[in-house]
């Protein structure tokens, strides 16, 4: 799913899932939560009564996993080396580890985070970390060994990017969801340079001379590169035309001996600038790490990663090329996250999941892979399903494990990385599963041996051509299996795709609603239904208005009608085929009825809790309720009378039916069930 040339996950990571669960634009909301659109109502305003009979079952925390997002080789309180690793968790954390001992020194929780893109240590040796889904930032003080949350430095910004060291105990740093840059130090707190772009998201890295004091700030979603006169207030564009507003914008900036190297948010394009002119100095090659290291010793080289092998810049010609190792051949390596050197050593940590870090000797050509022990952390669940024989497959969010719970025997086995699902579906005995930030989708047989790339096998990318990044909503008919999805960052306009399953080939219809996503599906005889989301890609502002229902003839592929189930609503989160063979559906924390045959909604019920966008969902149960997520409940709905009962009043996230009627959701990192029961059963257990 990710490596560090995916930059949905750092300015996404965890933005346009937010963007979409609320049903909106990025404006006040950050990457990676889960805000949806909130309605102001009490569960006791709409519920029928007492909590219905049943049971939930805490299975609790299935599996840990590692992600770290990103690295600084830094001193600890003695002045030795270390590595500091901010890693995603519940919460998220600060490792320090000795990259020459290879061994943990200390794991440092920051509460009220789930994890953050940017970890920097200031010329005072204060450690400095900045987060989301609060948009924090935290201190760590090494020789007293103690850390303090110093609270968002800007106050409605949700994440915190970039952090880079200047002098006097200065770090420096960007935010989403307005740009702002900003600097802080213990002596002057925290000095908000403003907005960086008007109508752009994310400052989502940094550069400083602070002799200057100049600073460079890298803008997203659509490019824009900006210097500023810290002494002037002086802004200006110094990106290349050619990619100022494009949605491939710099991700990633260093400024090394007067040159800013930059790099690009797709596919890993990079040029060398000259830091006040803009003028290119050098372009023509990738990089897949996150930015450059430091300058070497030798005040010659730059090094960095591209396509899996360590690279150097050489200052002294501008010219960049692979590294030889001493056997005269490239050193393969992954994309680096994190630089240092330690006695004229290059040191990397490589990204994003399984700790590993290298060693690059400049004088002796001598090098090592090997591996760091950052500690697995609990990281939320960002999907699950039920499989036909009852197996429950949950999906980590951003890391992208995919694991299996056996509920008659709790056994958990964690098959490989399939990358973030955002979308998942069963049809004939295989899993297909919408994959986030290229919008690939994969096909998954369980009675074969789990291997990425042949089980599961990549159908199709919609990203690169098509411009889609989460395909969120998957059906399976007879000979096709359909796709609706959402839009790439900086981008308006979803898509309908349809995958034929006899000659394997796919065909997209974007903008089926024009500017808006596709994010459910439901057939009813011999028709497909869509839902749609205002929202456009990350870092955009919704052009459209009204989310839409609409109708496709699944003979001839042609739509047929388009509606508005629920009026002044941005979403059209779930829809399902009924008790009484009508389209029901939820569309912004309201319960809907739909006639297929009159085309026109019969009946509506505003639910308590609002909504939380496409992650909602909705079930017709053996037990003849139908049970629906929304807003984050667990909610129980008599089809009859349309009375509501809240069966349970938050953490419910991505709900799922099995065979048997069981009720499987996630609250963070745990996996839950609720078995429906008759009266009198009712219970709550809590295991694990």
């Amino acid at each position: 799913m990710h490596d560090v040339r995916s930059a949905g996950f750092r300015g996404e990571t965890t933005a346009t899932r937010r963007d979409f669960l609320r049903g909106a634009s990025v404006a006040g909301a950050g990457i990676l939560g889960l805000g949806g659109v909130m309605t102001a109502t009490s569960p006791s305003a709409h519920a029928a009564g007492p909590t219905p009979p049943g049971t939930i079952t805490d299975f609790g925390v299935l599996s840990t996993a590692l992600t770290v997002f990103e690295g600084h080789f830094g001193t600890d309180g003695d002045g030795q080396p270390v590595v500091y690793g901010i890693q995603m968790g519940t919460p998220g954390v600060v490792s320090v580890i000795d990259p020459i001992t290879r061994e943990l020194r200390r794991t440092i929780p920051l509460p009220g985070s789930s994890g953050g893109w940017g970890i920097t240590q200031a010329s005072d040796g204060l450690v400095y970390a900045g987060t989301y889904d609060e948009g924090r930032l935290y201190q760590y003080d090494p020789v007293a060994d103690e850390v303090v949350d110093l609270g968002p430095p800007i106050a409605g910004q949700t994440y915190v990017y970039g952090l880079r060291p200047g002098t006097d105990g200065r770090v420096y740093g960007g935010t989403y969801p307005d740009a702002h840059a900003f600097s802080y130090s213990p002596a002057e707190g925290v000095r908000d340079f403003g907005p960086m772009y008007e109508g752009q998201f994310y400052a989502i890295d940094t550069a400083i001379d602070p002799e200057r004091e100049i600073l460079w700030v890298a803008i997203g979603s659509a490019g824009h590169l900006i210097r500023v006169d810290l002494s002037t207030g002086e802004k200006r564009d110094i990106l290349p035309a050619e990619f100022q507003g494009a949605s491939s914008y710099p991700y990633d900036i260093n400024l090394i001996e007067g040159r800013l190297f930059v790099k690009l948010s797709q596919n890993g394009t990079a040029f060398v600038l000259d830091p006040d002119t803009g003028e290119v100095i050098a372009d023509g090659f990738t990089m897949s790490s996150r930015g450059t290291a430091p300058l070497a010793p030798d005040g010659e080289s730059v090094y960095f990663t591209s396509s899996g092998q360590l690279w150097r810049y050489d200052l002294t010609t501008d010219t960049p090329a692979p590294v030889l190792g001493a056997s005269g051949q490239p050193i393969a390596t992954g994309a680096g996250v994190g630089w240092g050197f330690v006695d004229g050593v290059l040191y990397a940590a490589i990204g994003n999941y399984a700790g590993q870090a290298m060693w690059y000797d400049p004088d002796a050509g001598t090098h090592e892979s090997f591996t760091l022990p950052f500690p697995p952390q609990a990281i939320g669940l960002n999907n699950l399903t039920a499989g036909p024989d009852g197996t429950i497959y949950t999906n980590l969010y951003i890391n992208g494990n995919l694991t299996t719970f056996d509920p008659d025997t709790e056994t958990v086995t964690t098959l490989g990385r399939l990358g973030q699902s955002d979308g998942f579906a069963w049809h004939d005995g295989l899993l297909y599963a919408g994959v986030y930030p290229y919008a690939g989708l994969l096909a998954y047989d369980p009675s074969q041996p789990y291997a990425l790339g042949t089980n599961p096998r990549e159908l199709f990318r919609l990203q690169n051509e098509h411009g889609q990044n989460r395909p969120v909503a998957i059906l399976g008919t007879p000979d096709t299996i359909y796709v609706g999805s959402t839009p790439d960052y900086g981008q308006w306009g979803g898509a309908l795709t349809a995958y034929d399953l006899a000659t394997g080939t796919h065909t997209v219809r974007r903008d089926i609603v024009p500017d808006q996503a596709v994010v459910s599906l439901a057939v009813l005889g011999d028709t497909l239904w869509g839902g749609s989301s205002i929202a456009g890609g990350g870092g955009t502002t919704p052009r459209a208005t009204e989310a839409r229902l609409f109708a496709v003839d699944l003979a001839t592929g042609e739509k047929t009608g388009q509606y508005a189930p629920v009026r002044d609503v941005a979403s059209v989160d779930a829809l399902t085929e009924g008790p009484d063979g009508r389209l029901w559906g939820l569309a912004g924390g309201t319960l809907f009825v739909f006639d297929p045959l009159r085309r026109a909604v019969v009946r509506r019920k505003d639910l308590p809790g609002g909504s939380s966008g496409w992650q909602d969902e909705i079930h017709v149960n053996p037990d003849g309720y139908v049970y629906l997520s929304s807003g984050g409940q667990l909610l129980r709905v008599d089809p009859r009378s349309f009375k509501v009962w809240v069966v349970r009043a938050r953490g419910t996230q991505r709900l799922d039916q099995d065979g048997v009627g069981n009720l499987w959701f996630s609250d963070g990192p745990r996996l839950l069930r609720y078995e429906p029961g008759r009266p009198g059963s009712g219970s709550v257990a809590h295991h694990g």
